[in-house]
């Protein structure tokens, strides 16, 4: 299995990070850009980390649940950029390719679930086997003797 950071919706999900990190260090000072600011920032970085760690578990259930963390994080993020854009914050087109970016983000984590989700699901079917019987012993039990 590759690392973590061959995973193209890993390197995707960094290229938001530095784009909202050069984002906000261009906004004014106010109290709303900051808290905006601050919550973006860190769904931004919780994305890429819930990916490495859940793929430093090389287990399918679990892998597969750090990646829906990772979905909904950059979920938020789609949410703070949308914030960001009504409350007039920054440049409104470098705001709308970071939209673009995480949603590409958030598209290759559905995808990369989904398959995980239905490999799961094929290698837990099984075929109907009949039930276990243990076959007749060739031993014959001990006799007790009456001496």
């Amino acid at each position: 299995m590759a690392g973590y950071r061959e995973l193209i919706f890993y390197q995707k999900a960094r290229e938001v990070v530095k784009g909202i990190n050069a984002l906000i260090k261009q906004w004014p000072r106010s109290m709303q850009a900051q808290e905006i600011g601050r919550q973006l920032f860190r769904a931004a970085t919780s994305v890429g980390a819930n990916i490495a760690e859940g793929h430093g578990r090389h287990q399918g259930r679990e892998y597969v649940h750090y990646l829906i963390i990772s979905q909904g994080s950059a979920n938020e993020v789609d949410h703070w950029l949308n914030t960001a854009f009504d409350c007039n914050l920054g440049d409104e087109t470098k705001i709308q390719k970071l939209i673009a970016l995480n949603t590409e983000v958030t598209k290759m984590l559905a995808g990369t679930i989904r398959t995980r989700k239905s490999r799961q699901t094929k290698r837990s079917t099984r075929e109907d086997s009949p039930p276990y019987s243990p076959a007749p012993s060739p031993f014959s039990p001990l006799e007790e003797s009456n001496d």
